[in-house]
Parts: structure tokens; C-alpha cells; sequence
């Protein structure tokens, strides 16, 4: 029988990015926090709009990644939600909270 596991409640700070806009796939639009439980952090969490390709302007939610040592272009994540649910949720999260804040901009 599967466990079934609460997800801890999820808050999330964002602040909106103003600097130049790079060319590439993606538009960076700011940063978030996501605090889980009241007591872990996962910070530098990006708020991207994919700007090429049959997905231009859909925004999405990038963890904090680092760079695989030796493999060009080949990224990690170092910090990121483990099940489907709990990704689902803290992308839903980050995605409501930046949607205030653009609205409030």
C-alpha cells in the first residue's frame, strides 16, 4: 500500500528581475524563495519566459542548477522537490506569487 505523505506548507518571496534582457531561449523575469515548512529554504529558484520554439511565452520555474565539471552545457539540480506532487505544487506556488507581484509592479 503506498505512504501517503502531507506536503509541509510552502511559502514563497519573489523578487522581480530589472536588469538588460540576454538573448537566448529563455527571458529571465525575477527570483524566488520557497520556504518549506516554516524551516528550509531553497533560494536563487529562476522565473524564466521561454522566448523561442512552440512554447514562447509560457514562463516556468527553474531550480538552482549547477554546471556538470567537463560536460559543456550539462546542468545539475543542487536543491529541488523530489515527488511529482510536491514539484507540481511548488512551481503552482512560485507561479502564483510572481503572478502578484508582476500584477503589483
Amino acid at each position: 500500500m503506498p505512504q501517503v505523505v502531507e506536503m509541509p506548507g510552502l511559502e514563497t518571496r519573489i523578487k522581480m528581475y530589472r536588469g538588460p534582457v540576454a538573448e537566448g531561449r529563455a527571458q529571465l523575469l525575477g527570483f524566488a524563495e520557497l520556504v518549506i515548512g516554516g524551516s528550509f529554504v531553497i533560494r536563487d529558484i529562476r522565473i524564466l519566459r521561454v522566448t523561442a520554439g512552440e512554447k514562447s511565452g509560457r514562463v516556468f520555474v527553474a531550480f538552482p542548477g549547477r554546471k556538470r565539471p567537463g560536460e559543456e552545457k550539462k546542468y545539475y539540480d543542487i536543491a529541488h522537490p523530489v515527488t511529482t506532487e510536491a514539484y507540481q505544487e511548488s512551481t503552482k506556488t512560485i507561479l502564483r506569487a510572481y503572478e502578484a507581484a508582476a500584477a503589483r509592479a
